[in-house]
C-alpha cells in the first residue's frame, strides 16, 4: 500500500537512523583527524585542544563500529537486504554501470530494470563495507595494540587507515552528490523511509515489479502515482 497515494515504503525507521549514525560518525572521524594530515587544520587543535579531538575521535570510532552491530539487531530486514543485494551483482547491474555516466550529462539511455539497489549502489555498499572494515580493524590495532602487537605491524596500520579514510570520503562525496543533486527523490528514502512512486518505477523497476507480485502494492496504485 502506498503512503499518501504517492510514496512507496522502502526503509525501516531503524535502518535510516543507522544510516545517519554511520554518516555522521564517519564525517566526525574525518574532521577530528584532519590536523594530523595537514597543518592548515591545526587551528582545530587551537580551538578545541589536541586531547579533546583525540577523545572525540575515539568516541565517534565507537559509534562508527557499533552502528552496524546495532543495525543487525534493530534493522535486520534492511541490513539483510543490503548485504544480499550487494553480493548479487549481475548482467543488468553491469549494463547500468556502463550507461549511468551518460545520465550525468543529461542523457537518458535505455536502462535495464534495477532491483532494490541499482548497480551503482551495490558497488557503493561493497566499497563502504570494505572501507569500514579496514578502518575498524586498523583503528582498533592502533588504539589497543601498543605492547600487544609488534610495532612493525602497527606501523602499517597508519597508511592503511589513511588510505581507507580517503577512499571512504571520495565514495561519500559522490554518494552525497548523487543523492542531493542528481536524484533528490532518493534522499526522501533516507529521511522519511519512502520514495516517490515515479522515481521507484524509473530507478528500481524490478523491485516495484516484485512488490506488485507479492501483493504489497497494486499495479493500479503504482500507475496512478507514477
Amino acid at each position: 500500500m502506498l503512503i499518501e497515494n504517492r510514496y512507496v515504503p522502502r526503509h525501516q525507521k531503524s535502518f535510516t537512523v543507522c544510516h545517519w549514525l554511520n554518516a555522521i560518525s564517519f564525517c566526525m572521524l574525518f574532521l577530528t583527524a584532519l590536523p594530523l594530515y595537514a597543518d592548515t587544520f591545526l587551528f582545530l587543535y587551537n580551538i578545541f585542544g589536541a586531547k579533546t579531538l583525540q577523545y572525540a575521535h575515539r568516541f565517534f570510532a565507537v559509534i562508527f563500529i557499533a552502528t552496524p552491530i546495532i543495525g543487525l539487531l534493530s534493522a535486520r530486514e534492511g541490513y539483510a537486504t543490503m548485504i544480499k543485494e550487494g553480493f548479487s551483482f549481475g548482467r543488468d547491474d553491469l549494463i547500468f554501470l556502463l550507461k549511468f555516466p551518460f545520465t550525468l550529462f543529461g542523457m537518458h539511455p535505455n536502462m535495464p530494470k534495477q532491483g532494490f539497489y541499482n548497480g551503482g549502489e551495490k558497488i557503493h555498499i561493497l566499497l563502504q563495507g570494505a572501507v569500514g572494515t579496514v578502518l575498524a580493524v586498523t583503528g582498533l590495532i592502533l588504539w589497543f595494540g601498543n605492547g600487544v602487537i609488534d610495532n612493525s605491524i602497527r606501523a602499517w596500520m597508519i597508511p592503511l587507515h589513511s588510505i581507507a579514510a580517503a577512499l571512504g570520503l571520495a565514495a561519500a562525496l559522490s554518494h552525497i552528490y548523487l543523492a542531493v543533486v542528481q536524484n533528490p527523490d532518493s534522499l526522501h528514502g533516507m529521511t522519511e523511509g519512502s520514495i516517490n512512486a515515479r522515481y521507484a518505477v524509473h530507478h528500481h523497476g524490478a523491485w516495484v515489479d516484485e512488490l506488485i507480485k507479492d501483493g504489497k502494492v497494486t499495479k493500479q496504485e503504482i500507475e496512478r502515482a507514477a
